[in-house]
């Protein structure tokens, strides 16, 4: 899951992307999705997977 590919899921327009940013961080922080790549260092490219994949 990437912040645009949530934006379509949830019908967000991309000029609220910041909503879209804030679902995936207060998800990210209570543990319910993991970042596909943690070797990944560059936030532009960061996909999350849910915690059991």
């Amino acid at each position: 899951m990437t912040n645009q590919r949530l934006r379509e899921r949830l019908n967000i327009d991309d000029k609220n992307a910041a909503i879209a940013s804030r679902i995936i961080k207060d998800t990210f922080k209570t543990g319910k999705i993991k970042e596909d790549d943690p070797e990944n260092k560059y936030r532009k490219h960061r996909s999350y997977v849910p915690l059991w994949a």
